[in-house]
């Protein structure tokens, strides 16, 4: 029963972390950036934690009324445009929080292109955050399992690796040297060596 369980909710969380991936590489696909709502400025249209899904467009497309991403005080923020005004270097906007009760202090000139946010998905902010780091520490845990795995592979195989043993020494046996002797031979032999000592014997008296 309980591994049914785990089984049931491996698979639960394998289907929403093979959804997230599909949505993340379709809103790729698709041109727009992704932002994490990290404050309730923007509360209650966009709530914190929130996912908000940017398109890239030209100043001259934004109009009053339309919430946009930017750059503000070293930070993204994600505020409504409340006017818009011409200068002589283009649209000047003037933005502000929902949930605020004064506008932004400084109004804003892009030179470039702008991020208009064209969708919301609630609480995808935090599900993404978490993923970022969970799949961090899971790379980093999965490189350092490998790494060891493969070092002490190659150590243990050096050390029960046959080549790396120094070979027993065997004793030399001794082979026996086998002499083939001709009796008859060794007969005359003697027989000569007989003579030659009577001679030398008589040659001395």
């Amino acid at each position: 029963m309980k591994k049914t369980l785990g089984n049931i909710l491996n698979l639960i969380a394998f289907a929403v972390l093979f959804s997230l991936c599909t949505i993340f590489i379709a809103i790729r696909v698709s041109g727009l950036g992704t932002f994490i709502v990290t404050g309730g400025s923007m509360e209650p249209s966009i709530h914190k934690g929130s996912l908000v899904l940017v398109q890239p467009v030209s100043p001259s497309e934004v109009k009053v009324g339309d919430v946009i991403t930017f750059q503000q005080y070293d930070q993204t923020t994600t505020h409504r445009v409340t006017a818009i005004t011409q200068s002589a270097i283009g649209p000047v906007f003037s933005t502000k929080g929902d949930a605020n009760v004064a506008a932004d202090p400084e109004d804003k000139t892009f030179t470039g292109q702008v991020g208009i946010v064209r969708g919301t998905l609630p609480v995808a902010g935090f599900l993404a955050a978490s993923m970022q780091a969970y799949w961090r520490l899971l790379l980093t845990v999965i490189a350092a399992l490998i790494f060891f795995s493969c070092a002490g592979a190659l150590v243990f195989r050096k050390e029960s690796s046959p080549a790396a043993m120094p070979k027993p020494m065997r004793p030399r046996r001794l082979q026996p040297v086998h002499v083939a002797v001709d009796p008859d031979e060794a007969w005359r032999a003697h027989l000569a060596w007989l003579e030659s000592s009577r001679r030398r014997a008589a040659l001395v008296a």
